[in-house]
């Protein structure tokens, strides 16, 4: 397994050597308010290599850059519009990605062979910390195999990528849980890509209407932006989506049924959990609830589909592409 490490803050002998892993090629998993992301010079093509490589992820997926502020960003942009400024001034630091055309220093690979670039300033102090200290922006999707549930603790990237990686810098459990907003500034309208903890009528105050993708791209298909794939955000149990308040008819030791508010009536043998109907709750909890029912054994997993409207459409996004079936 990697090593796990605390560091105590920007000047701590940890940080430097995560930073002097980084500065030489390798991958360092880190902390941010969403997730934990398996980083990488994003500068350095070979290195981003090994991030696709530790992952198992298709070359059709890009990645995101993850930079110190505003400045860093506009570099590697060959466009930045009003609505970028305004956005990273409001959100930044923060889970909002920014799809941009790209300039020429973001390398090929980064962007998975098209014209943009996803760009966000994470606001956790140790992320930022480590882009200060290397100087440069990072490559860092979540440090997880491809198509799994993404980290909230630093076991989970140890149990998920044993010794691909060089060092996990644990700076405890992450704050929102869910993977950030995803926004496309390429087009003639802003599009949600992919829905986070920056909700579209947060977006829609600082720059006016927008429109929200809801689709799938197929495994192997070129991807705009992360996140946008059919299946993704797997637990290894099999997760399966039921109606509210049904119930199920199955029963077993290795079933599990996740009710939001209270929980119906289940055969003996099946554990019942109940998420509380808040959705920013919910969202922080749920990627650490599904590896801690894999952990424990349970083979299928149940999941009563969320409620509607817009503050739980990232929750809703999640299971919805964690219980797609795998490809062929």
């Amino acid at each position: 397994m990697a090593r796990i490490l605390k560091a105590s803050g920007a000047d701590s002998p940890v940080l430097r050597e995560a930073a002097a892993i980084l500065s030489s090629g390798g991958l360092v998993a880190f902390p941010t308010e969403t997730v934990y992301g398996l980083g990488a010079d994003g500068l350095n093509a070979e290195a981003v290599a090994k991030i696709y490589a530790a992952k198992g992820r298709p070359a059709t997926n890009p990645v995101i850059l993850h930079v110190e502020g505003i400045a860093s960003a506009k570099v590697l942009v060959s466009q930045w519009p009003e609505a970028a400024q305004r956005l990273a001034e409001r959100f930044w630091p923060g889970p909002l990605t920014l799809v941009l055309p790209a300039s020429g220093l973001v390398p090929a690979i980064v962007r998975a062979q098209g014209p943009n670039v996803a760009l966000r300033c994470p606001s956790h102090r140790l992320a930022l910390a480590l882009i200060r200290a290397v100087g440069r922006p990072l490559a860092a999707p979540s440090a997880n195999r491809s198509q799994h549930l993404s980290p909230t603790r630093p076991e989970h990237v140890a149990s998920s990528l044993g010794e691909a990686v060089d060092l996990i810098l644990d700076g405890g459990p992450t704050e929102a849980g869910l993977e950030s907003t995803i926004l496309d500034l390429c087009g003639e309208r802003p599009r949600v890509l992919r829905p986070g903890p920056v909700a579209p009528a947060d977006i829609e105050a600082v720059i006016g209407s927008i429109d929200i993708w809801e689709g799938a791209v197929k495994m192997g298909d070129m991807q705009s932006a992360p996140g946008m794939a059919e299946r993704h955000y797997a637990p290894r149990a099999r997760l399966e989506l039921v109606e509210p308040g049904r119930g199920c008819v199955s029963s077993g030791s290795r079933l599990a049924y996740v009710a939001f508010g209270a929980l119906p009536a289940l055969p003996e043998g099946v554990r019942g959990i109940s998420l509380p109907l808040d959705a920013e709750a919910v969202g922080a909890r749920l990627y650490a609830l599904l590896h801690d029912l894999d952990d424990a054994g349970f083979e299928r997993i149940l999941v009563e589909r969320p409620p509607d409207g817009e503050t739980w459409m990232a929750v809703r996004d999640r299971l919805r592409r964690a219980s797609a079936k795998e490809s062929a």
